[in-house]
């Protein structure tokens, strides 16, 4: 009699996918009164690699793993009316990555998993006069945030292991004064919904 798969053990892996993100604020003048609500979408490819060790305890699994994505996300607002303006908005994300824990529910060579962490991020959003070149830009080198999600993973092999995973991961605020060209935000939001397929290595036997 075959042993049922065992989802023990450390991985490494990598993986890609496609992120749908949104960028919102509230555009004010440089003392914040005015305000004008803003929100726009900011997508594109992501890919990345993964680390991570599971225990299996019967049907259960519980873990910790890590990830960074590199990412080439933008987007842009188009022009905003406010006081001031009009302005045109633009945000890019260069990279994110997180620290979760998971919990997942084996059948076999099949793994359910939830999973949930503490995320950050490199990203930035420019402010200008629409048709004219940036006057300020807000970055963001290390925003700290959240991030969940969930997803399956299928074993093909005793060491090869294929996934899919949904992920929302939202990476802060952030906020700036510019006092010379009377503009401001009051609080600059980004967050991300993405979509991966990865790869990963199993160390050790499956069984």
């Amino acid at each position: 009699m075959i042993a049922p798969f065992s989802w023990t053990g450390f991985y490494i892996g990598g993986d890609g996918g496609y992120a749908y993100a949104k960028s919102s604020g509230t555009a004010a003048n440089s003392i914040g009164l005015f305000p004008v609500p803003y929100s726009f979408n900011v997508n594109g490819p992501i890919a990345g690699g993964f680390i991570g060790g599971n225990y299996q305890m019967g049907l259960f699994v519980i873990g910790a793993e890590a990830d960074w994505q590199w990412a080439n996300l933008t987007g842009n607002s188009g022009v905003i009316a406010a006081v001031g303006g009009p302005y045109t908005f633009a945000t890019t994300v260069k990279s994110y990555g997180s620290a979760r824990g998971r919990v997942g529910y084996a059948v076999d060579h099949w793994l359910f998993f939830g999973t949930a962490g503490w995320a950050w991020g490199t990203w930035s959003t420019s402010y200008a006069f629409s048709g004219l070149a940036p006057f300020s830009t807000d970055s963001a080198k290390s925003a700290k945030g959240w991030t969940a999600g969930a997803g399956i993973e299928y074993a093909f092999t005793d060491n090869l292991l294929g996934r899919m995973e949904y992920r929302y991961t939202d990476l802060g605020t952030a906020t700036y004064v510019d006092t010379v060209n009377n503009s401001s935000d009051l609080g600059n939001k980004v967050t991300i919904n993405d979509i991966r397929v990865g790869l990963a290595f199993k160390f050790g036997g499956g069984y």
